[in-house]
């Protein structure tokens, strides 16, 4: 697992969320994306995906899990982990590893990272971590506030247009074949 800490965090976050106030319920109109309208399950246009905001987007859901954008080659998801009482793995409350690479953007709260259940290394905002394909891994949330996490997949692992409310349900989904990425951003 590689983690690198970004320069000038704060800098980072404030570019990411202009006029925001943490948690509150009004700032999600701040978010926007350049990104070009299409059907979520449908091959993307080619061009630029700029999201604004992104830590205000993923801090008003209220979802355990929420595709935002999916490539042929790779996907961004969003998550806000509240219960700082849990191990996740962002998510989950076992180690596990996945048969894709992970990135994930630590964008508010603390936390840390734990790779092969015994070696952790603190994490704050403005930390990347990268946890490539195969590494046993976990993440858990020590701070007493959220912890605001934009996750990149490459390939995808999940639908185009996936939303799950919890992770029990985001489980089922996935053991019943439902949240299978599209053909097209599936690893070549």
């Amino acid at each position: 697992m590689l983690r690198l800490a970004l320069p000038r965090a704060a800098t980072l976050t404030r570019a990411l969320r202009p006029h925001y106030a943490p948690f509150s319920r009004t700032h999600i109109s701040n978010f926007s994306t350049t990104m070009a309208k299409f059907q979520p399950n449908t091959e993307p246009p080619k061009g630029f995906a700029i999201f604004k905001n992104l830590e205000g987007v993923a801090a008003d859901s209220d979802k355990f899990r929420r595709v935002l954008w999916t490539g042929t080659h790779s996907q961004v998801r969003a998550r806000t982990l509240a219960d700082e009482k849990r191990v996740f793995d962002v998510g989950c409350w076992f180690d596990e590893t996945h048969t894709v690479d992970q990135h994930l953007i630590f964008l508010s709260g603390n936390g840390q990272a734990i790779e092969g259940g015994t070696k952790t290394t603190d994490i704050h905002p403005g930390d990347l971590v990268i946890v490539p394909a195969g590494t046993l891994h976990n993440f858990k949330n020590t701070g007493a506030t959220p912890w605001i996490v934009a996750t990149v997949y490459a390939p995808a692992e999940h639908k185009a247009d996936t939303v799950h409310d919890t992770l029990e349900q985001g489980e089922k989904l996935e053991d019943e074949g439902k949240d299978e990425p599209p053909s097209w951003a599936k690893e070549k």
